[in-house]
């Protein structure tokens, strides 16, 4: 890019190359000057520098670096990097729609979504799969024999599958575009458990009520309690935090959100019709809970609604808005324009979420075990809210627990005491103390 080009990028900008000369008439065209500043630089680089470079490739990489300069979360994607993110996000694959583990060498399939093709065939949860066009699956790794039924949409497989006593029966499925859950359940010792993977998904919030459904009927009524595992949760979807936490909540607030100026403030509220009312829940964060996590975290404890069972939780509490430019064909821009607060205007940003009954997943050894939260980011809103607020106000001291020394490592030591805690005769008025705390 030649400085005869920035004439035209002036005009592109709305500017003249007489503003472009002027750069003090006034602020923007101030700004507009920073930009002949960056193309001469960048066409020198490409003219000079030792070895070829993409220039989409350096500007991609300025744009980013001056977003990281703001704070962790700010940042831009090139076109095919949105394009990629927007695929994860919607969580499609050309596939039968069912969720599979091993058992006994074949596959068990054990979830089969109502709408996919896999349902209408016939195929539900309980079923075996013993063969995928014809070859045996006995035995084979579990990723390979997924990957074998997947492929392109509107493509026919022959599966071989076998239900209960009746004898196997081959099954032609066509692939469609499918969605994936972000949604795991089961039952664990007697009460309900469900996994949410994350909030980045716009069904979460279906798929969760249709696992509360599965549940109750693999119960045979009413839970007598549930566990919500939001650990590894990274967030997603603010929408969708509101909307999970309505199955917990008869109305009231969520959370609320502020941003730069009092116009942007707002607050969310849950609906009323409370799904699980009575039900006692145990929610269960980590480390690595955050964002919308935190947002349903926070708001079922504010509410005196769940007992927070786990470690403190990562600390993100801001909120990105993601702009499309030019209707995605440029890329976005993820920015962060808000901070959000629980009900009781409790900031998360850097402090996280104080667990009730703070439960290690592995033993003490004695040794420092390295953390890492928002705090730790570069350029997190830490240092801003400590100008802008003073010194927020740290989490509550929570006594640790440990697992036992011989405690087996393939067990999963925080469920079984959220389940305990469930179980104990005192959940109701440990539940009334956290609150009231």
């Amino acid at each position: 890019m030649k400085f005869t080009s920035l004439v035209a990028l002036g005009a592109a900008l709305g500017v003249s190359a007489a503003t472009f000369a002027e750069p003090n008439s006034n602020e923007n065209a101030h700004s507009y000057y920073q930009l002949v500043i960056f193309a001469d630089v960048l066409s020198r680089v490409q003219d000079e520098y030792i070895e070829d470079v993409d220039p989409a490739d350096l500007v991609a990489d300025a744009l980013n670096g001056a977003l990281r300069s703001l704070d962790p979360h700010s940042h831009y994607s090139p076109p095919k990097d949105f394009e990629r993110q927007q695929e994860i996000s919607r969580r499609e694959y050309g596939g039968l729609g069912i969720e599979v583990s091993m058992q006994d060498g074949f596959i068990l399939v054990g979830y089969a979504n109502k709408g996919a093709p896999a349902a209408r065939s016939g195929i539900k949860a309980g079923d075996l799969i013993t063969h995928v066009e014809g070859v045996s699956i006995k035995d084979k790794d579990l990723s390979e024999a997924v990957e074998k039924m997947r492929g392109l949409a509107g493509d026919p497989i022959t599966i071989t599958v076998k239900t209960a006593e009746d004898e196997p029966r081959d099954i032609i499925v066509v692939r469609e575009v499918v969605q994936g859950r972000a949604v795991r359940n089961r039952m664990f010792e007697g009460m309900g458990y469900i996994y949410l993977e994350t909030f980045n998904n716009a069904n979460v919030a279906r798929d969760l009520g249709e696992a509360i459904d599965i549940l109750e009927a693999e119960h045979g009524g009413k839970l007598p309690g549930l566990v919500l595992d939001l650990r590894g949760n990274g967030g997603g979807l603010l929408t969708q935090s509101v909307a999970v936490s309505s199955y917990f909540l008869d109305g009231g607030e969520v959370l609320s959100v502020r941003g730069r100026r009092a116009a942007d403030n707002d607050r969310y509220h849950a609906e009323r019709g409370e799904k699980l009312a009575g039900v006692p829940v145990v929610v269960l964060i980590s480390g690595t809970s955050a964002s919308a996590s935190e947002i349903v975290a926070g708001a079922l404890q504010d509410r005196g609604r769940a007992l927070i069972v786990g470690t403190q939780s990562f600390g993100k509490g801001s909120v990105q808005s993601v702009y499309p430019l030019n209707n995605g064909k440029d890329g976005a821009l993820r920015l962060t324009t808000d901070r959000y607060f629980t009900p009781s205007g409790r900031s998360i940003q850097g402090l996280g979420i104080t667990p009730d009954i703070w439960v290690e997943a592995f033993p003490d050894t004695g040794q420092n075990r390295i953390t890492f939260r928002e705090s730790s980011l570069a350029n997190s809103l830490d240092a801003i809210i400590l100008e802008t607020e003073g010194n927020p106000k740290t989490h509550k001291d929570v006594e640790h627990e440990y697992p036992p020394e011989d405690w087996a490592s393939d067990q999963d030591y925080q469920l079984h005491r959220a389940v305990e805690v469930l179980k104990a005769e005192d959940f109701k008025s440990r539940l009334q103390h956290a609150f009231n705390d």
